[in-house]
């Protein structure tokens, strides 16, 4: 309401300041040339000056459309340019999480390989790696059941002579994963990886307890 008024003072001042600025340039043009002062003359003052003011209107309103079409041109381009980073970041995470998977599987050949060669301690770290990597909302849950049947295996020939970081390390590893409860045989699975877990947890306190003892 407060604007509309205002506005409409502002139209009104400039309304009369330019009835006043023809009268002035009436009388001006009139007593320059020692003229009669006629309502023609008042006219064609007010003619010019509506005239002039017309075309400065104009002028504002293509200067007005020109800058529009400039920053219409503007967002547009910058549309493009969110559109070409979102397909980039579409595309990197699918490249990522493909690589993710790659090296999933490429670990957990890894592991088979060292279990051939008796090599508990690459295989242990082979196997939590590979179950960290893959997608457990895609693979069959029989698949990462027999690789925490295998981690417990052999967990005790590795947990108890690991040094602190190791262990630190692999829990951490561990502590992170996240298992869906859709996927099959995931109460095995989960008392398998909490049971882990806590032998590895026992294994770090008992590390840091000797350690405090020693010195």
């Amino acid at each position: 309401m407060n604007k509309t008024k205002s506005r409409n003072t502002v139209i009104i001042t400039i309304c009369i300041a330019s009835a006043l600025m023809c009268i002035a340039l009436t009388f001006w043009g009139n007593w320059k040339n020692n003229g009669v002062l006629t309502t023609d003359a008042f006219i064609g003052v007010m003619a010019t000056f509506i005239g002039v003011c017309a075309t400065i209107i104009v002028g504002v309103q293509i200067v007005n459309h020109l800058e529009l079409r400039k920053m219409q041109t503007s967002i547009k381009t910058i549309e493009e340019e969110r559109k070409e980073l979102e397909y980039q970041r579409k595309a990197f995470s699918v490249e990522m999480y493909n690589t993710r998977l790659g090296l999933g599987n490429a670990l957990s050949l890894m592991a088979l390989t060292a279990k051939k060669n008796n090599n508990l301690a690459i295989e242990f770290e082979s196997w939590v790696i590979s179950i960290i990597l893959d997608d457990w909302s895609s693979m069959k849950g029989s698949v990462l059941l027999k690789r925490y049947q295998r981690l417990v295996e052999i967990a005790n020939s590795i947990i108890p002579s690991a040094d602190e970081n190791f262990l630190e390390d692999t829990y951490n590893e561990l502590s992170i994963l996240e298992v869906p409860k859709s996927i099959e045989h995931y109460d095995e699975i989960m008392s398998l990886h909490h049971g882990l877990l806590n032998d590895i947890k026992k294994n770090i306190q008992t590390i840091k307890n000797e350690s405090v003892s020693k010195n």
